[in-house]
């Protein structure tokens, strides 16, 4: 780590917040949602550190020919004049990398390894002329002897390596910033360029390139981690632009936690750090049946800012529990009801402040494991009851049979009470005639005080078992689950739901499941109505002004105002029919174009401020002939 404390008023969109770190990670990575503030809190944390260098994302500005130099010049045509080149050094003090070829040309140093690592990778060779006071950069390729221009003629992925490489082994900063280095860079370039990172990234040392690096990122594949240590370099930003958030002093305990959780932490789990509200589930097959009904429910994950990862089992989404607390994520968690029992959920909320909160405000104490050790052992009663009931059939009889083939081990009563849990949700009628009512009734309302309490935290507990068990089309065994028979449930569920045939009962097929996945963060399909409506509101407004201000236009001169319009209104809505009936009144039909085409009815009543009108996809009915004025076509 880099002993380097800064404290600064946060810039706009932040309010009068200030924003104190004692020390960066030799690579510290900033991450968070488009338009959390990650680059305008960097360009203030650029002007704060000491001898700081930022490149910004338009870093290749001015570096490429592009449609608009024919008309409004290109005047580094003829290469970088050497009168202009403090002007450069000064662009690149505000961002921009167009001072690279200036300091290859000035440091022979850094250029061999830059133009050693783009020969190894590409086959180029980096060429550096001087014509009539201009320096003009050239790559000449390997394989054929070609020179082209390197600024205008390379690829981009090699211009922004290039780039990349150079300020990275300059020596004159003590840290560099860099604004989404994957731009322009396939998967694979990317973590090559974190491995050159990770070679000069560390506390500066005079003379050397070894400097504190910052990457703010989208990317997964820059996002490397590979210690608890590199866990604490992460920085993140939120939409709601709370100030940023980083994992500050870790518990041993927690930190081996986070430990054993670091080499699972692949491409795919690594969005969590990128959305605001993640989603956690146990396992594939559960993220699977999550994507396909919220699909049905015509709602989009990805559009509300979330994702949905699968972390295989309730131990390692627990962990996740504990890493989002220490971001400040609202994440959200799905567990089987096993979880609770069997995994490590208690432990990992039971010294949470607003779970103790909640219980206390329904006068049930403040203590969780306590609340929950009261459960289980009513539970027990229940499991010992069911062991000693005599001439057993049906529910109790198939418990029964469980019990017996548990292994005997410290997780056999855990398992008991999950399936009496599981057979009072599926058949409760059956365990209220051996347990009595009272008793049922008392173990329901704990665990939906739990549950509720768990809510609290985003964290939704299945009160009727596993996922498999509010699949209709599953048929697997009750308690001893396997992931065979859920895969078959999942994928004919999926099929089913595909086809569109069981989309009018949703929450009738799935139930408390479907009431759940209701509850994770998505967005509705996006409402172009809406908009699509505040356009032909205007129109019918300015073609009711026209019908009362130019009494003596028929159809095609208003057709004509329209087709003029700067707007270019014209091109969304056509005047396909339109009938005058008097001096102010009208009667017209509007064609909506789009991918299903539309229609609207009109007159010189309809409201369009409030728009006061109906869609319709068919046309109009053949009206009956009869006398009346004609229609002006």
């Amino acid at each position: 780590m880099i002993e380097q404390p800064v404290t600064f008023a946060l810039p706009v969109p932040w309010e009068t917040q200030q924003f104190t770190i004692e020390r960066f990670g030799d690579v510290s990575f900033f991450v968070g949602p488009n338009g959390s503030g990650k680059s305008r809190f960097s360009e203030t944390l650029n002007a704060v550190l000491p001898n700081a260098r930022m490149l910004g994302t338009d870093r290749l500005e001015r570096m490429s020919v592009t449609g608009l130099s024919n008309f409004f010049g290109d005047n580094l045509k003829t290469g970088l004049q050497k009168n202009h080149f403090q002007h450069f050094r000064t662009a690149g003090r505000q961002g921009s990398g167009i001072d690279t070829f200036i300091i290859l040309e000035e440091r022979p140093d850094i250029r061999v390894i830059v133009e050693a690592t783009l020969s190894s990778l590409f086959g180029r060779e980096i060429v550096l002329e001087w014509d009539s006071g201009n320096l003009v950069p050239k790559a000449r390729l390997a394989r054929t002897g070609a020179y082209y221009r390197m600024d205008r003629d390379e690829c981009h992925g090699i211009r922004e390596l290039l780039v990349l490489l150079t300020h990275l082994h300059n020596d004159e900063h003590q840290f560099l910033i860099v604004d989404e280095p994957e731009l322009n860079l396939h998967p694979q370039f990317q973590s090559f360029f974190v491995q050159e990172v990770r070679k000069v990234a560390g506390t500066h040392e005079p003379g050397t390139s070894r400097k504190g690096i910052i990457l703010i990122t989208h990317s997964p594949f820059i996002l490397d981690l590979r210690s608890v240590d590199d866990m604490q370099t992460i920085v993140c930003f939120s939409t709601d632009h709370s100030p940023p958030k980083y994992i500050g002093a870790l518990a041993e305990a927690e930190r081996a936690r986070f430990a054993s959780l670091v080499p699972r932490l692949n491409v795919h789990h690594k969005q969590l750090f990128f959305s605001d509200n993640p989603i956690f589930v146990e396992g594939v097959f559960d993220a699977q049946i999550i994507e396909a009904i919220q699909e049905r429910r015509n709602t989009s994950i990805t559009a509300a800012g979330s994702c949905l990862i699968d972390v295989g089992g309730c131990e390692e989404v627990t962990k996740y529990v504990e890493l989002c607390r220490h971001y400040g994520k609202n994440a959200y968690f799905l567990f089987d009801l096993d979880s609770l029992f069997l995994g490590s959920l208690r432990r990992c909320i039971r010294e949470d402040g607003s779970i103790a909160e909640f219980l206390a405000s329904l006068g049930l104490g403040a203590d969780f494991a306590a609340y929950c050790g009261a459960l289980d052992r009513e539970l027990t009663d229940a499991v010992r009851t069911i062991e000693g009931s005599d001439n057993a059939v049906g529910v109790i009889e198939t418990l029964q049979n469980y019990f017996r083939s548990i292994t005997e081990d410290n997780k056999k009563l855990k398992r008991q009470r999950v399936a009496v849990l599981i057979e009072m949700a599926a058949d409760r009628d059956a365990i209220v005639a051996l347990l009595t009512e009272p008793v049922v009734a008392s173990i329901e309302g704990r665990l939906s005080q739990i549950r509720a309490a768990l809510r609290t935290k985003n964290i939704f507990l299945l009160g009727g078992g596993a996922l498999e068990h509010y699949l209709p089309s599953y048929s697997g065994e009750r308690y001893d689950l396997t992931d065979s028979a859920k895969k078959v449930a999942v994928m004919d569920e999926v099929a089913l739901l595909a086809s569109g045939a069981i989309d009018d009962n949703l929450e009738d097929r799935y139930g408390e499941l479907f009431q759940c996945i209701a509850a994770l963060p998505a967005k509705p399909a996006v409402d172009t109505e809406r908009v699509l409506r505040a356009y032909v509101g205007d129109y019918i407004h300015e073609l009711q002004g026209i019908v009362v201000g130019k009494a003596n236009w028929d159809k095609a001169q208003i057709e004509a105002h329209f087709t003029m319009a700067q707007s270019g209104i014209a091109k969304l809505i056509t005047l396909e029919e339109f009938e005058r009936r008097g001096e102010r009144e009208f009667n017209a039909i509007l064609k909506i174009s789009g991918p299903k085409e539309l229609r609207v009815d009109i007159s010189h009543e309809t409201n369009a401020g409030m728009h006061s009108f109906t869609f319709r996809s068919e046309p109009a009915a053949e009206p009956d002939a009869a006398p009346g004025p004609v229609a002006v076509r």
